[in-house]
């Protein structure tokens, strides 16, 4: 055999091996397509195509039904719908009325507001005013009340100061009958003493009362008076224990409260001790 019959024996052989596997695969996947159209029962999970229409016919007529119904709601809605806008352009249509109105009461209460402003703002000013001229009154009432108080002060103080000087008048007339009475007194005594407003009174001693503090053997004395108490050199004084007349003396000397005293013998009556009582007017 040449070469070439070789060959065409290996192609006719391959060729062969393929439609062998051709034809089983052909055979494996080979359908009975009456069944698979009128089957009832599933095969493989799937009913045959007779059963599927008459499934797609009643799932059409389901949805017929349900697209009728929906389009009878969807009409019931229109309606209720145009029912609705009706009476919301109805209600936009008073809205827009009371709206109007509102606006036109608005722009009412505007103008009086503007108006009112203007009032009050003249008010204002004018109550500014009167403030100010309350202002000014109070301070000349202010004013006013201290001079008047001022006044009334003074008229009071005038009148302190003429009460004053009325009682004081009626003072000195009282002290002027009194010194009238007194001098006339006065006059008797001088007339019965004999001396007149000419007579030297120098020498006449204070109405003063002491003790003696201390003798000695001089005859002098020293008393618990002074020149603080009125005494001068050459007053005399009086001596005396209880009822008992001592005699007297006549002061030689003075200091501030201290006197020194020089014992008349001719008068004497008794022996002087310290603690005697010394005084320059007897009654």
């Amino acid at each position: 055999m040449t070469l070439v019959g070789k060959i065409f024996t290996v192609l006719i052989f391959v060729m062969s091996i393929c439609f062998m596997t051709a034809s089983v695969m052909v055979f494996a996947t080979h359908k009975n397509w009456k069944d698979y159209a009128t089957s009832a029962v599933p095969v493989n999970g799937k009913v045959g195509l007779e059963k599927q229409l008459a499934d797609l016919k009643l799932l059409e007529k389901d949805l017929k039904d349900e697209l009728e119904r929906l389009k009878r709601r969807l009409e019931e809605e229109r309606v209720a719908r145009r029912a609705v806008v009706g009476s919301l352009y109805a209600r936009t249509v008073k809205a827009e009325t009371e709206l109007a109105a509102k606006q036109r009461e608005y722009d009412n209460m505007i103008a009086a507001l503007t108006v009112a402003t203007e009032a009050t703002k003249l008010t204002q000013t004018r109550l500014t005013s009167l403030e100010t001229e309350i202002a000014g009154t109070r301070t000349k009432l202010r004013d006013t009340a201290a001079d008047l108080d001022d006044k009334f002060n003074k008229v009071v103080s005038l009148s302190d100061e003429l009460n004053q000087a009325i009682t004081l008048k009626t003072n000195l007339g009282e002290r002027n009958n009194q010194f009238a009475q007194q001098i006339t007194r006065m006059k008797l005594v001088m007339d019965a003493l004999g001396v007149d407003e000419r007579t030297p009174v120098a020498y006449l001693a204070p109405k003063v009362t002491g003790v003696v503090l201390a003798v000695n053997s001089s005859d002098l004395i020293e008393v618990s008076i002074g020149s603080d108490d009125g005494l001068k050199p050459g007053h005399v004084m009086q001596v005396y224990r209880g009822n008992q007349y001592l005699g007297q003396i006549t002061i030689r000397s003075t200091g501030p409260d201290r006197a020194v005293g020089q014992i008349d013998k001719t008068l004497q009556r008794g022996k002087i001790q310290k603690g005697d009582n010394v005084t320059t007017k007897l009654i």
